[in-house]
Order: C-alpha cells, then sequence, then structure tokens
C-alpha cells in the first residue's frame, strides 16, 4: 500500500544506463517508482541492480511494467494502467535512446537514421503523448538529453541530429503547457555513463545525476517549466547542497 507521502514516478528508460542511477536515487528517497519496459529481463536486470545496493524497503516502491510506452497503442495503455495502479505521477521522467555510431555521413544507410530516429525522437514523442495526460496537475515532465544535442562528436552525427530534434520537441511541448499547470523541462545530463558505471574523463558520477534529477522533481520544480538545465559538474550540487551516495 503506497503512502500519502510518497510521490509516484514514472521513469521512461529507467532500465538504461542512466536511468538506473536515477530509479535508485527516488527509491533512496522513498518514493513510488513506475518502470515500465519493452523487456522483462531488462526490468529483471534492474531489479538485481537496485538490490544489490538498497534495502527492501526501499526496493518496495519500485513498480515494473511490461510493454512498448513509445507504441501509439501501447503507450497509453500503459500509462493508464499506471494511473489505475498507482495513482496519477507527479512526475515523469523520459530518458529513452540507444548510441549507434557512423563514421561518415555519407556512409551511412536510411537505416541508420531510422534507428536513431526510432530509439531517441520517436521514442520520446511516444511517450510525451502517452503520459502527459495522465500527469497530476502542477506535475512535471521531464526529458533526459544529452550535450550531443548541441555539438557532434567522432561518430555522433547521427545521434546529435536525433537528440537536436528531441531538443526541439522539448520546446515545442513546454510552448503548448505555457498556459497550463504541468511543467515541462530538459535536463540536459554531461556525465559520461555506460553499463551503469561512471566512464573515465566524466565530470561528475552516475549518483550525482540521480540525486541532481530527485531535487528537481521533488524540491525545484516550481521553476523548471520551459527550461533547459544543463549539468556539467558537482559544483552545481554542491551550490544546492545536495548529497550524492558512494557507489
Amino acid at each position: 500500500m503506497r503512502r500519502a507521502s510518497e510521490k509516484v514516478i514514472v521513469v521512461a528508460g529507467g532500465t538504461g544506463n542512466v536511468g538506473g542511477f536515477i530509479v535508485r536515487a527516488l527509491l533512496e528517497r522513498g518514493h513510488s517508482v513506475a518502470v515500465p519496459s519493452r523487456s522483462a529481463e531488462s526490468l529483471a536486470d534492474l531489479q538485481a541492480y537496485l538490490a544489490s545496493h538498497l534495502g527492501p524497503e526501499h526496493l518496495r516502491g519500485l513498480h515494473t511494467f511490461t510493454g512498448t510506452i513509445s507504441s501509439e497503442i501501447e503507450g497509453p495503455e500503459i500509462a493508464e494502467e499506471i494511473a489505475e495502479t498507482l495513482g496519477k505521477p507527479q512526475s515523469v521522467v523520459a530518458l529513452m535512446g540507444r548510441w549507434h555510431g557512423v563514421d561518415s555521413l555519407q556512409e551511412a544507410t536510411q537505416a541508420d537514421l531510422d534507428y536513431v530516429l526510432e530509439h531517441y525522437l520517436k521514442a520520446h514523442f511516444g511517450v510525451a503523448q502517452a503520459f502527459l495526460p495522465h500527469l497530476q496537475e502542477g506535475g512535471t515532465y521531464m526529458s533526459v538529453n544529452g550535450p550531443l544535442a548541441f555539438d557532434v562528436w567522432p561518430g555522433s552525427a547521427l545521434v546529435s541530429i536525433a537528440t537536436a530534434g528531441q531538443h526541439m520537441l522539448f520546446k515545442a511541448l513546454a510552448s503548448e503547457y505555457d498556459e497550463h499547470p504541468t511543467s515541462v523541462c530538459e535536463l540536459v545530463s554531461h556525465a559520461y555513463i555506460r553499463d551503469r558505471t561512471t566512464q573515465p574523463g566524466s565530470p561528475l558520477p552516475g549518483q550525482a545525476v540521480g540525486a541532481f534529477v530527485a531535487h528537481l522533481l521533488l524540491d525545484g520544480r516550481a521553476r523548471l517549466h520551459g527550461e533547459s538545465v544543463h549539468l556539467r559538474s558537482m559544483e552545481q550540487l554542491d551550490e544546492l547542497g545536495i548529497s550524492v551516495a558512494e557507489a
């Protein structure tokens, strides 16, 4: 039974590299976290990861749902199932995407382009359509992006194109909700994480991303609408007095 003090937060993409840190941070703070995924195996892997870091009192807040959340048919059904099971979420965090590097746009294929659009831009479009209508009044919808949306690195051309579109999707959604109590925002994380492990050279650890997202959703959400917040360094957390748990 969910306690009245708990917030219901959906993390779409919660089984991924960054998503695991966000789910963990929210559970550590005692909230109910709904994680939908098309893969039961990925959900089981997430549960095993969380069990290695959290006690059973926190794991009770995890609720998993199986289905394709970016699908025009399954997405709204899953969003409705979550709302009926746990109540309307206070917040939704969307962080879908799969890296797909190409050496050159001249050598890339239409299939390469279709892949990145499917896993970044189209996925975010589908999740926004499915979940925005099910948010609590005054809730927060957060799209998580990366610095490749604003720059091109070696091999990143197609991902940069897709995530730049994702950034414009956030801006368009925010403009549509200007006169609505829902807050639509974007977090741009500059952490480098792979296999739920912070990689050498990353300016901040994965735990910092989780802690920062939790702070924004639970403490700073009133100021977020229309904002694209870049998380670049640990100094930003220090200035807000956010503590970060060790791995």
